[in-house]
C-alpha cells in the first residue's frame, strides 16, 4: 500500500510538471530531462510511468478531459434554472484555463499533438491517443444542447429559439476565446465572458426575464 501510494503520488508530480512544461513551452520544445527535474524524480521514474513524450501528453490530455467533463457533469446535475447553469458553466470553464495548469496545457496539447492514427484509420504507434480538440467541443456542444433543452422546457427561453444553433454558437463562441488567449494565462477573462451573454441573452430570453440571470 506504501509504495502503491508513493507510486501514485510520483505519478502526479510527473503529471503536474509536465503540464506545466507544455504549457509554457508546447510540445515540440518539451524536455524529458526538464520535466522530470521540475517534477523532482529520475528520468528513470519517468519512463516506468510514462514511456515517452506523447504518453506524457497523452496523459495531460486525458486530465484536462477529466477536468472539463467534471465541470460539465456539474452544470447538468445543478440546482436551479438551466440557462443560469450553463452561464455559470461558461465562467467555470474560463477560470479552469486562467488557474488550472493541467487544463491549459492539455488545451494548448490538442491543437499541437496530431492523434497517432494509421493511415487506414487504426493504430500507427500503440493504440489511438485521447480525443482531439475537435472531440472535446463537440462534447461541450451535446452539454450546451440538453441544458438548452432544459430551459425550453422549463419556459425560460423565447419561443421559436433554435436551440441547435444557439448550442453551436456559444460553443464557437468559446472555442474562439479559447484560441484568442493562446498562452495568456489570464485569459479568457471574465469580463469577456460577461460580454458574450450580455450579447446572447437577448436572443434567448425575454427582455422581462433577463434581470433575473446572472452573467
Amino acid at each position: 500500500m506504501v509504495k502503491q501510494e508513493r507510486a501514485g503520488r510520483t505519478r502526479q508530480a510527473v503529471l503536474l510538471a509536465a503540464a506545466e512544461t507544455f504549457a509554457r513551452v508546447g510540445f515540440e520544445a518539451a524536455s524529458l530531462v526538464d520535466i522530470s527535474r521540475r517534477a523532482g524524480v529520475s528520468k528513470g521514474a519517468l519512463y516506468f510511468h510514462f514511456v515517452s513524450k506523447q504518453a506524457l501528453a497523452d496523459g495531460v490530455r486525458r486530465a484536462a478531459g477529466r477536468e472539463i467533463g467534471a465541470a460539465a457533469l456539474r452544470a447538468l446535475r445543478a440546482d436551479g434554472p438551466a440557462l443560469q447553469g450553463l452561464i455559470d458553466l461558461s465562467h467555470e470553464l474560463a477560470r479552469m484555463l486562467r488557474e488550472d495548469v493541467v487544463v491549459r496545457a492539455g488545451v494548448r496539447l490538442g491543437r499541437q499533438v496530431p492523434r497517432r492514427d494509421g493511415p487506414q484509420g487504426g493504430p500507427q504507434d500503440g493504440p489511438p491517443g485521447p480525443p482531439g480538440p475537435d472531440a472535446t467541443w463537440r462534447s461541450l456542444t451535446a452539454v450546451v444542447h440538453r441544458l438548452l433543452d432544459r430551459a425550453a422546457q422549463a419556459g425560460e427561453l423565447c419561443p421559436g429559439v433554435d436551440r441547435r444553433a444557439a448550442a453551436e454558437l456559444l460553443t464557437a463562441v468559446a472555442a474562439g476565446q479559447v484560441l484568442l488567449a493562446g498562452e495568456e494565462t489570464d485569459r479568457p477573462r471574465p469580463e469577456a465572458v460577461r460580454r458574450v451573454w450580455t450579447a446572447a441573452l437577448p436572443a434567448l430570453v425575454a427582455e422581462r426575464d433577463r434581470a433575473g440571470y446572472r452573467v
